[in-house]
């Protein structure tokens, strides 16, 4: 839910309801009267998703018309899908390159961390001796100073990126990337998920969204540090769960839980002013035991099971509408949004020294209670 509610904060605005090809604007244009915005996108999660879905699907439709209206050979499949794929990413500059906020993130950790390396490599019991002179400090920013000042040391010094970017393509990157979060978790793909969630977790970074970016920070440490080889291919292999059968139909583990604690509070419930601590013990006991034998039983008696999925919707209709309207004006790179001319990507905002810094205190916290 927090993946979407990322997207609805930054582009989801009333003020660019005259921006060709916004959300606000898809949005009125195809009658989506559920979808309100990011306040409402917890309780009206699905149809909050579907239009996020739809509009996607649209621009990638829209930049594949536009791909194929140039000339492509279908000689080979494989090659013809790369190479509308590596042009539709081309038009809407969806590829990390050395100058992205990314490969400047990154690059701002490395030479923070050479720096931290050898300070450290100074430091004695509790403080810090300069190698070059031998004066003693017991302060971290004091004996920086001194470096600086009195060797000419030179620490690596973060800079943030301050130029505006195209919030189209800003949109459809966090978008893909969301969805593609998504359809891991359905087809059970652990370690795509682990992947993704390294970017989400820069993002919730950018957006000050803490819960979850710790959670993320955790998940992250557990298959790649804590964990060993074995138990985090098991962490991956076993990050979601099936409940209906199908290669699209897993379900995080954390939605499982959340299923399983809803039917047992519907067990207590009906125990009315009666329900007390040993009666909920034995339903949280029982209530998958009691499951599985009525699975059984439906199973050798050959009943019918009543369909429990709802049937999807066809968006096709709504997905043709806003590609005719997006490319009424040309070829779809050209779209540009004017109300978020001095939109900054959210990445382009993180400090990479307070960071590093929050990386240190969750590896000091990880050490003592670890």
């Amino acid at each position: 839910m927090l993946r979407h509610m990322c997207i609805y904060q930054l582009f989801y605005k009333a003020s660019s309801s005259m921006d060709t090809g916004s959300m606000y604007q898809l949005r009125n244009l195809i009658n989506r009267r559920d979808v309100t915005g990011p306040d409402d996108v917890v309780q009206k999660f699905r149809p909050h998703q579907q239009f996020l879905e739809d509009v996607t699907d649209s621009y990638i439709v829209a930049a594949c018309l536009d791909v194929m209206e140039e000339g492509c050979s279908n000689k080979n499949n494989i090659e013809f899908v790369e190479k509308i794929s590596q042009k539709v990413m081309d038009c809407f500059n969806l590829g990390v390159t050395e100058n992205s906020s990314i490969s400047r993130i990154r690059n701002d950790l490395e030479a923070i961390h050479a720096d931290e390396q050898k300070l450290f490599a100074m430091r004695v019991n509790d403080h810090y001796q300069c190698a070059l002179c031998g004066k003693c400090f017991t302060s971290l920013v004091w004996f920086k100073k001194h470096l600086t000042s009195k060797h000419h040391w030179k620490l690596h010094q973060a800079n943030t990126n301050e130029h505006c970017n195209n919030a189209v393509g800003q949109f459809l990157f966090m978008s893909l990337l969301f969805r593609d979060t998504c359809d891991s978790y359905k087809m059970c793909d652990g370690a795509r998920s682990v992947c993704n969630a390294h970017f989400e977790w820069l993002y919730d970074s950018a957006l000050k969204h803490s819960k979850y970016k710790i959670w993320l920070w955790r998940m992250i440490t557990y298959t790649l540090s804590i964990l060993g080889f074995r138990e985090s291919f098991e962490y991956k292999w076993n990050i979601s769960v099936n409940l209906n059968g199908g290669i699209r139909n897993n379900i995080p583990n954390d939605n499982a839980v959340e299923i399983q604690v809803n039917n047992i509070k519907r067990e207590l419930n009906t125990q009315g002013a009666n329900k007390s601590y040993e009666s909920a013990k034995q339903i949280c006991m029982t209530t998958q035991v009691i499951h599985a034998i009525k699975q059984n039983l439906m199973r050798t008696s050959r009943t019918a099971k009543s369909k429990s999925t709802r049937p999807e919707a066809d968006k096709s209709g709504d997905i043709m509408k806003m590609v005719e309207f997006l490319r009424q004006k040309g070829a779809i790179k050209n779209v540009c949004w004017n109300s978020f001319q001095n939109f900054r990507e959210p990445l382009s905002g993180i400090n990479a020294e307070e960071l590093h810094a929050w990386i240190g205190e969750q590896k000091r916290i990880a050490n003592m209670f670890m």
